[in-house]
């Protein structure tokens, strides 16, 4: 009797933990199933949080002593701070995050130099470079610039006519143009000559002063004055819509903030054989480079005379540079077979011409090795003291040389000086290696 008892209390023991395993095994595949479930749908309804480039900067910036609210304005103030953004792969700075929440920004370096010619922005030659006008040879940058009708708006900049930079006013505004200059508000309330858009260049800003000179800023970040004649560099300032989305970047330089959602060519680097090169010219089925570093052979970099007579690039002139680059240099390249001959600018530049940079451009030879002109775009900041095609009237030896600091000065065209040149090729040619940037370079296929 007691056995039959015995068994009958273990075949309950074993339901009862057969039934508790049970509903443990089926409350387990509802919790698993139902967190998937939750999942899936917050995954498949959830409206991605949209990131504005105003509310990144603003909230990365949160509490930095170097982002200053004047008058609604959000200002990078200083010169070591993270305020790097790319765009047309090219760097530049952030000045501000404006009240109606638009970003304004300058390039890191200056992209060409140019005299200032006359005391209206708008009829300047500076504005023909930076905007698109009907003449030709107008809105060089504003056609570098990539998808700049998405991007950008027009950039309001301070144009007060200035005497005393401790009395500085913003009554008078441009506010109808897509690119500028910086304002002497801009460098001031940026922290002047220890601001960031101090970079131990010289470069025009805006505003005028009473006399008709120009405010400028010099190698040491001093403001000063110029008569205009001086040709010094362009450091352009945009404006980029206030609901342009962040794509990527912290704002560091090795990490800029990013925007845009396709990539162009202009800026990019490009590969050939063991040289790299930078391009700053689409034309067409055609591309210009120019060399990214100054022409060396074995190591060591070569120097020469632009001429014994004049500005003018003549590749048949024996002892010329333009003969040297033509003959010796185009002959040692693997990939000679892939330049073309094409027109480059080889004018003259001076007050008889107003300073005007598309006489310059518009004067022309067709080579297959040549230089940079003034008015070209200049992208290798770093390099000094090389010569650009552009002379100052046509029966002077001298000849305009490019420094580093972006100030253009003139010497005998006999005088042996570092060479930077530049080769234009099919644009068919780049492969898909690389990636455009310094680190990877695009290739060139040209066996």
């Amino acid at each position: 009797m007691k056995k039959k008892e015995n068994k009958k209390k273990k075949k309950v023991s074993i339901q009862k933990i057969f039934n508790l395993i049970s509903l443990i095994f089926i409350l387990s595949c509802i919790l698993f199933y139902g967190i998937r479930f939750i999942k899936l749908y917050k995954e498949n309804n959830t409206v991605a949080e949209v990131l504005y480039i105003k509310d990144t900067i603003k909230n990365n910036n949160e509490g930095n002593d170097n982002f200053k609210n004047i008058n609604g304005d959000y200002y990078f103030y200083g010169n070591e701070i993270n305020n790097y953004i790319s765009y047309s792969n090219l760097l530049w700075r952030i000045i501000k995050v404006s009240s109606d929440g638009t970003t304004v920004i300058s390039l890191d370096n200056s992209i060409t130099s140019l005299a200032n010619n006359t005391t209206d922005f708008k009829n300047e030659n500076i504005y023909k470079w930076l905007n698109k006008a009907k003449e030709k040879n107008t809105g060089i940058l504003e056609e570098l610039l990539n998808n700049s009708d998405k991007y950008l708006t027009y950039t309001n900049t301070c144009y007060d006519t200035i005497d005393d930079v401790k009395n500085i006013t913003c009554k008078n505004k441009i506010e109808d143009t897509l690119i500028t200059l910086p304002s002497i508000n801009d460098y001031v309330n940026t922290g002047a000559s220890n601001s960031f858009l101090n970079n131990g260049e010289y470069y025009y800003l805006i505003n005028k002063a009473n006399n008709n000179d120009i405010w400028c800023v010099d190698k040491d970040g001093k403001i000063s004055t110029s008569d205009g004649t001086d040709i010094i560099g362009i450091k352009p300032t945009i404006t980029i819509k206030k609901n342009t989305k962040i794509k990527s970047g912290d704002g560091t330089k090795e990490n800029p903030y990013t925007f845009e959602e396709e990539s162009s060519l202009v800026g990019t680097y490009v590969k050939i054989d063991n040289d790299i090169w930078r391009i700053y010219k689409v034309e067409d089925e055609n591309i210009k480079l120019s060399l990214d570093y100054y022409l060396t052979i074995n190591n060591e970099e070569i120097k020469y005379k632009y001429s014994n007579k004049n500005y003018q690039h003549n590749d048949t002139l024996y002892g010329s540079l333009a003969y040297y680059l033509n003959h010796t240099y185009l002959n040692s390249l693997k990939y000679k077979n892939i330049i073309n001959k094409v027109s480059y600018s080889n004018g003259i530049y001076n007050n008889t011409n107003n300073y005007d940079y598309t006489k310059v451009l518009e004067e022309t030879i067709k080579t297959k090795v040549s230089l940079l002109s003034i008015g070209d775009i200049i992208l290798n900041a770093n390099n000094t003291n090389y010569y650009l095609s552009t002379g100052i009237s046509k029966d002077s030896n001298m000849i305009y040389t490019m420094q580093n600091d972006f100030k253009v000065y003139t010497k005998v065209s006999t005088s042996n000086l570092k060479i930077v040149p530049t080769i234009s090729i099919k644009k068919e040619l780049i492969t898909n290696t690389g990636s455009g940037t310094k680190e990877s370079p695009f290739e060139v296929n040209y066996e």
